[in-house]
């Protein structure tokens, strides 16, 4: 049996959610890590002026990837990184078939959707990875355009992800069900969770599993979660068991505020110790538990954030990877003109904008 989203726990994310902002607070770590004048002159701003300084970086980033966008709408050619690529377009507000980016959009769009296997299955060099992520992106497609070609691709798509899940509930790697990770798990939970938003059905069943493979990921003391049962926890994996856990309707769920505060103690840094070895993958789970959760937990997390990549992007409008990253030597997924960095730093700051309704409570 399939559920719509108001049958069941997994409550509808509605458009429009407040946006609740705070400013960052004196002596806290972007403090530390600013002159003094620029310190203050960030306490001062208001939320408008918090605002526009966030899609002015995005206006760049955006510029940016428009220009190295390959003609037949690849940036890299790997789907999950193009993917992200498009969902930053999307995620400042830009919509297939208007506007100054339609032209990339709909080649982005045709490109993605093209790699389409029968099955399902959107090739990709991640595997699951980037279908997760094309999948993701087609559904905030969908929702602003019901284009049928891709309502048709998504289902497809959906359909796949509900067949690959394991027995445990989790997924890994390959299209089919076997073994599972919280890494790969957390993806396909963000997809689904999207595509339900856009009005096609996820079943019970896969939700369920879900939630029970995630609680199997929680490690009680000292409360994060680990990438696979009976690991250690890491910073990466907490912030994607409580995103997971929130996007399945768990929003209650014991196992959060323990995560939450495991995730308190994290440095914000640019380089160094983890997570800036997967500073982008971190920081794009981070920010959304941290809003979903809100109140003081968004308000310790998001100046920190927002400061740090806003002093990180270059003049052109793009971002690199951390010093240390994993993704240095990675052409195949960052892409010769960063584009995975930029697209993904570009996503992390939308979550101020809501466009996108996996941004949004």
């Amino acid at each position: 049996m399939k559920l719509a989203l108001s049958a069941c726990k997994w409550r509808r994310v509605l458009f429009g959610a407040a946006l609740v902002l705070a400013v960052p607070r004196a002596g806290g770590q972007e403090a530390q890590d600013q002159p003094p004048e620029a310190a203050s002159a960030v306490a001062m701003m208001t939320e408008i002026e918090i605002v526009e300084r966030v899609m002015a970086a995005a206006d760049r980033a955006l510029e940016y990837l428009a220009l190295h966008q390959q003609p037949d709408g690849r940036w890299v050619g790997n789907n999950g990184t193009d993917a992200l690529a498009l969902l930053a377009f999307l995620g400042r507000g830009h919509v297939p078939g208007r506007g100054p980016y339609s032209d990339v959009i709909e080649r982005a769009k045709q490109q993605i959707l093209g790699t389409q296997r029968e099955d399902g299955y959107f090739e990709s060099g991640g595997r699951m990875y980037g279908h997760a992520l094309a999948t993701l992106t087609i559904a905030e497609m969908y929702g602003m355009d019901r284009d049928r070609r891709v309502e048709e691709c998504l289902r497809k798509a959906i359909d796949l992800i509900v067949r690959a899940q394991s027995p445990n509930g989790g997924w890994r790697y390959a299209p089919t069900p076997g073994d599972h990770d919280l890494s790969v798990t957390v993806m396909q939970i963000v997809a689904l969770r999207a595509a339900n938003n856009a009005e096609v059905a996820v079943p019970e069943e896969t939700i369920r599993k879900a939630i029970e493979y995630v609680h199997s990921c929680h490690v009680p003391d000292p409360g994060g979660f680990c990438y696979q049962p009976g690991r250690a926890p890491s910073a990466c994996m907490t912030a994607a068991g409580i995103l997971s856990l929130q996007l399945l309707g768990e929003y209650d769920d014991p196992q959060i505020a323990p995560a939450l505060e495991y995730l308190g103690q994290v440095p914000i840094q640019w380089s160094g110790a983890a997570p800036a070895t997967f500073f982008y993958y971190f920081h794009y789970y981070a920010v959304q538990a941290s809003y979903q959760a809100g109140g003081q937990h968004w308000s310790n997390w998001h100046p920190r954030v927002r400061e740090l990549l806003l002093a990180q992007q270059k003049p052109d409008g793009s971002w690199e990877v951390p010093p240390g990253s994993n993704h240095e030597a990675k052409v195949e997924t960052v892409g010769p003109n960063n584009i995975y960095p930029t697209a993904m730093a570009c996503l992390v700051l939308e979550i101020y904008l809501h466009f996108l309704p996996a941004y949004q409570r």
